[in-house]
Order: C-alpha cells, then sequence, then structure tokens
C-alpha cells in the first residue's frame, strides 16, 4: 500500500479551536490509557545520554501527548530524570497547563505558535514528535529533519500509525474506547459531554483522522529516503520498529555524538509557571 497524501479534520485552520482542544484531549486520555510508546524508554534514553542531555523539546504535542507517563517512567524505571518542553502549532493551553501542574513542574510548555519545520532558535533541547510526523508532507518531513540537523539538535521520531490492516482494524475500535474513557478527562466539561455523546464530533475525528493517519504514515523505506536526502553532518540514525508495547513503535533516531546539547545537573531543573518560552537549567 503506496503513501497517500490526503488531510486530517483537526490539523487544518478552519477547525474550531475548542473542538481541535477537545480531540487533543481525548488523544491524551488514550495515550494515558495504553501507554503505547513504553518501549521507546531505552531507545530514547541512550540517546539523551549520548548527547549530552536531559532535555527534551516536543514538537506537535496537541494535548501534551504520552509524556504524562513518560517522564514518571524515565525518572522510576530509567533512573534517569529529565525536563519536557511541549509545543504545537495550535497549542492547547489547558492541557499544557494541567500536564505542567501534574507534573510537578517537570513538564512545562511554550504558548506561542511553533512550527516544527522551523523552530525558534530559543527553543533548546533533544526534539521529539510523537505520533504527528505522518502530518507532513514528504518536503516538510525533510525539513523538520533537516531544520534539527542545520541547528545541530538530536531528533528522534516515534509513530505507532502505520499502513497494515491489523493497525486500520484497531483504529476502528478507537471511538468506542473513547467513549468509554471520556469520563476520565479532567476538568469536567459539559462541551465535553455535549461533542462526545450528544452529537459524537469527537469520535468521528479520532476515527477518520486515525485513518488517514494510518495511510499518511511513513515505511522504513520512506524515512531511510528522507534521511539519505539530507547532509551527512556527522549525524547518526537510527531506524527500526520497538515492539513489546500496545502498538509496535516506528521510531527514526537522529543525533551527533559530538552535539553541543551538554546543560548541567537535571537536578537543577526549574520551570518557571504555566508559560515558560523554554525550559531553564540553572
Amino acid at each position: 500500500m503506496r503513501r497517500t497524501e490526503l488531510f486530517e479534520i483537526h490539523d487544518h485552520p478552519w477547525f474550531p479551536a475548542f473542538l481541535r482542544d477537545l480531540v487533543t484531549d481525548a488523544l491524551q486520555v488514550l495515550w494515558d490509557f495504553s501507554n503505547s510508546y513504553k518501549p521507546i524508554l531505552p531507545l530514547l534514553r541512550n540517546a539523551l545520554h549520548v548527547v549530552g542531555t536531559r532535555e527534551v523539546l516536543d514538537l506537535c504535542s496537541g494535548g501534551g501527548g504520552p509524556w504524562g507517563q513518560l517522564v514518571r517512567d524515565f525518572e522510576s524505571e530509567q533512573h534517569f530524570p529529565i525536563s519536557v518542553c511541549l509545543t504545537d502549532k495550535y497549542p492547547n493551553q489547558r492541557a499544557f497547563e494541567r500536564a505542567l501542574l501534574g507534573s510537578n513542574s517537570k513538564i512545562g510548555f511554550d504558548p506561542r505558535p511553533v512550527e516544527a519545520t522551523e523552530v525558534p532558535t530559543d527553543l533548546r533541547g533533544f526534539r521529539t514528535m510523537f505520533s504527528s510526523f505522518h502530518h507532513f508532507r514528504a518536503t516538510d518531513a525533510r525539513k523538520v529533519l533537516a531544520n534539527a540537523v542545520e541547528r545541530r539538535k538530536g531528533i528522534a521520531i516515534f509513530e505507532t500509525a502505520r499502513r497494515e490492516p491489523n493497525i486500520i482494524v484497531a483504529v476502528c475500535f478507537i471511538p468506542f474506547l473513547i467513549l468509554f474513557l471520556t469520563p476520565r478527562i479532567g476538568p469536567f466539561r459539559w462541551s465535553r459531554l455535549l461533542w462526545t455523546y450528544g452529537v459524537p464530533v469527537v469520535p468521528f475525528v479520532l476515527w477518520f483522522d486515525g485513518l488517514m493517519s494510518c495511510l499518511r504514515s511513513y515505511s522504513h523505506q520512506e524515512l531511510s529516503e528522507l534521511v539519505q536526502s539530507l547532509p551527512e553532518e556527522g549525524y547518526q540514525w537510527e531506524l527500526g520498529t520497538q515492539c513489546g508495547g500496545f502498538l509496535p513503535v516506528t521510531y527514526l533516531i537522529g543525533y551527533s555524538p559530538s552535539g553541543p546539547e551538554t546543560f548541567g545537573d537535571p537536578e537543577d531543573m526549574r520551570v518557571p509557571p504555566f508559560a515558560a518560552p523554554a525550559l531553564t537549567l540553572l
């Protein structure tokens, strides 16, 4: 099955912001429920260790992605505490604030719209993207990688969407699962109930966008071709599939072992309340 350039509803500027926030909140509770990305912890820990940082800049974060659980897992299972700055082209600020409060300030955020193809120079840290790289057309996907290489930043792409029948079938169960999980999403909002149960826009968008995500996902070969089109720049790239979780995870990790991202002891990390332009190590 060839990759298809389609669209996802919640990507578009015309999609109402309040509905987009409800959708990304729903995606967030799905990540928390499935903990699909737990198997990638050793891969990401190794990359952070090699470049000498514990500071992460997450791109296209949606409602926070899997970071709420991953930050706890890094500390308890990997004995490798990290700090994370969430960013997005359409920031879900209320979700970002909840992530900060729920993580004892180990998760911060930037309130500005941030394009993954041209990350502001004041935002530092090892870049990550979870279940979002497929949103980019091939030319823009290359720009995402090229921007990291040009800025000498490590980058890790993780995706559960795949152009495989079993994954596509699994996506069809997401609307039913979100009907079960919605009461877990806080804080309580009547609009969440209306657009989930009364007029089921949120379940429909999750189903439709989930199918489009599978059809838009990049194969190993396509990811390899993107990497080969980049300048060498002394980067090392790792490409593969990590199994052992709820779904297999495709990963692409690139970094320069001699990169300059060494910022000190993570015990000294401090995140200003709510709207830090970037995480700061003092």
